[in-house]
């Protein structure tokens, strides 16, 4: 085995397709058939399964994927390490945040990172929080923002924000945006939510059961842009005002926040213990904190702000 056909199988157990592949790395699709091949020789086991409409791991492959990706990034890590001894910010940064994050932030932030160091190369990633822990764990992500609540082992998290959540409706319909509802309220109409593993469908029915209330939840989607488009047609909770700011700015969409309780939800930047991060993900954490804050002071984001801190997910 050598690095080059470890990057091969990385990137072809990622797309499943050896022309994706091909396109990608900018390398002869025969030429990446033969590491494949050479790969799957020397421990005679096959790493994929070929059918119709791509190549899926096998279990050895699974067990191949999760040590390489660690050994590459070891490598980048390494390389990374000793050109920091001059002060540079280079490498590459794996980023990793849930889906209603990236849909506030990811844009803004990807623009001014890069801008400021284009010499790093960053990779996003979307995922629910317990996926990202995972990879966190692994090594495949490093650094992530997740919603506080789910642990795991190996991985130390810092406080971000605490976001207020918002009942969503269409422009004109009630409540006014520029004042709070109460949940009894919210409880009162039929609603769009995420499905039941959602942590956010997992808060709102927790607060209607501490109240007694039962749900009238008409639709059930996870995906935040789907999840737009049906609440232009019905009301629903929201993880935060952020997540449709554009649509509220638009006239589309009101956000009015949750009162009676004050409902919200805390974010923290989660990172791999054990691993010292280099010059480009301690920048990216830096810069990850003076968006957010910056989203916060203008108000794109509602909620607090909170100062870092270091301590286990």
């Amino acid at each position: 085995m050598d690095l080059r056909q470890l990057n091969t199988f990385v990137q072809v157990a990622e797309l499943g397709s050896l022309s994706r592949a091909s396109d990608r790395l900018r390398i002869a699709q025969p030429a990446l058939s033969r590491q494949i091949r050479l790969l799957e020789e020397e421990p005679r086991v096959p790493l994929f399964t070929r059918h119709g409409r791509g190549m899926v791991l096998t279990a050895a492959g699974e067990r191949l994927r999760t040590r390489a990706a660690s050994i590459l990034r070891d490598v980048e890590e390494t390389r990374a390490g000793l050109m920091e001894e001059a002060g540079a910010v280079r490498g590459r940064v794996i980023f990793g945040m849930p889906p209603t994050v990236g849909a506030v932030v990811a844009n803004r932030l990807v623009e001014r990172f890069l801008t400021a160091h284009p010499e790093v190369k960053l990779r996003v990633v979307q995922a629910f929080s317990g996926y990202l822990l995972e990879w966190l764990q692994g090594g495949e992500v490093d650094i992530a923002v997740v919603y506080a609540g789910a642990r795991a082992a190996g991985v130390r998290a810092s406080p971000l924000l605490v976001e207020t959540l918002c009942f969503v409706t269409a422009s004109g319909q009630v409540p006014s945006p520029h004042h709070g509802i109460g949940f009894a309220a919210v409880a009162a109409h039929r609603l769009i939510l995420p499905g039941p593993q959602h942590g956010l469908r997992l808060l709102v029915e927790a607060e209607a059961e501490r109240r007694g209330l039962a749900l009238d939840v008409a639709v059930e989607a996870d995906d935040l842009t789907v999840l737009k488009g049906l609440v232009l047609r019905g009301p629903a909770p929201h993880p935060a005002r952020a997540a449709v700011h554009e649509e509220v700015e638009a006239g589309r969409l009101h956000a009015a926040p949750i009162i009676d309780p004050h409902l919200s939800r805390k974010l923290v930047v989660a990172e791999p213990l054990g691993r010292q991060p280099g010059n480009a993900v301690r920048r990216f954490a830096e810069m990850l904190r003076e968006e957010v804050g910056a989203m916060v002071e203008s108000g794109v984001w509602d909620g607090q702000l909170i100062a870092a801190d270091t301590k286990p997910a």
